[in-house]
């Protein structure tokens, strides 16, 4: 710890580097800000940054992550007051997702700005493979309890979250679509799908 830092002061510039580093990243993408901007903002010198963090990758990994346990934990939340009814709960899936997309500065930012891409190439083939078991893992256990109360068949819900999931990409699309119909359309997809539930 630097002279001069409690441990309490050095908390807070960390929490600070991490809120200040997520407004930053959305509003410029990660590739446009650097270590010593950031470290500008919140008045410490550059070098301090590596006493929390390795590296700007790193810093930007714990901001995805902390990002990706809210809109997480919105999901599951907004699919919880469906609790008892798996179709109401399913769309309430596909739309708290399309939400996140059109509203999260972070969601934004990576669509808009292409850091996708950049962001892929830094996951390992297992670290994709255990992000997406994250994202399923609340709904897997929601499914069971539907399975149990026996308010759906027994089915493969993957394929379910997964089909709804593919739904996503069609908002990408909706000039394609057609603006007017594009709603219709996703509706009526939804509703098909979710007579697998039956």
């Amino acid at each position: 710890m630097p002279k001069g830092f409690t441990k309490e002061e050095m908390d807070i510039i960390k929490e600070k580097l991490l809120f200040k580093g997520r407004v930053m990243f959305a509003k410029y993408g990660f590739r446009k800000f650097g270590i010593r901007d950031l470290t500008a903002e919140i008045g410490i010198a550059s070098g301090m940054f590596y006493k929390f963090f390795d590296s700007k990758e790193e810093l930007l990994f714990i901001i995805l992550e902390n990002e990706k346990n809210k809109i997480r934990e919105k999901i599951y939340n907004e699919m919880m007051v469906y609790k008892n009814d798996p179709k109401k709960a399913l769309k309430s899936f596909y739309y708290i997702i399309i939400k996140e997309l059109q509203e999260n500065p972070i969601m934004k930012t990576i669509l808009l700005k292409e850091e996708y891409p950049f962001i892929a190439k830094q996951m390992t083939e297992e670290q994709m493979l255990e992000e997406r078991n994250k994202s399923l893992l609340p709904i897997m256990e929601l499914a069971n309890y539907w399975k149990k109360k026996g308010y759906i068949k027994d089915i493969d819900i993957e394929v379910v979250i997964n089909s709804l999931r593919s739904l996503v990409y069609l908002w990408f699309h909706k000039a394609e679509i057609g603006e007017d119909n594009y709603t219709d359309v996703i509706e009526f997809m939804i509703n098909r799908i979710c007579r697998y539930l039956d």
